[in-house]
């Protein structure tokens, strides 16, 4: 059934399943009682039984239906290593951290003259372990 798709048509419906997928297992996570508690946010899926249930028997369907594609259409599974998307995060975080220093938080209004002594370096220092990081994950390539 492959040949039913030209490259570039097999190339988008796979990227298409693929996050598709990748939603639904994320969401399943949620249901299975996945809680994330960070300093700043606290994440706890709150949903009654009744569309608990439901939510997991439209996500098996889903997923039975991908599986069921990707046999059809033969999209092998692919072995990702996430450190490019570990890298891109920590990469548009040192930019929004540089977007958090006093001068710029000044285009959401006046600015406390002492905001900067107290905020600015921190902020930077928080943009420095960001780049690192960065930096960390941008050298995998060099290890394979």
């Amino acid at each position: 059934m492959k040949d039913l798709l030209n490259h570039s048509q097999w190339n988008s419906l796979r990227i298409t399943l693929r996050m598709f997928e990748e939603n639904l297992r994320s969401a399943q996570a949620w249901l299975d009682g996945k809680e994330e508690h960070g300093t700043l946010y606290q994440y706890k899926l709150v949903l009654s039984e009744e569309k608990r249930k439901q939510a997991q028997r439209e996500i098996k369907s889903a997923l039975d239906q991908i599986a069921e594609l990707s046999r059809i259409f033969e999209m092998p599974r692919e072995n990702t290593n996430p450190v490019s998307l570990i890298r891109g995060e920590m990469s548009v975080s040192w930019a929004d951290l540089h977007d958090s220093r006093t001068h710029k938080l000044g285009r959401y209004g006046k600015v406390h003259p002492e905001l900067a002594n107290m905020l600015d370096s921190e902020v930077q220092h928080l943009a420095g372990i960001a780049q690192n990081l960065s930096a960390i994950f941008g050298e995998y390539k060099k290890e394979k």
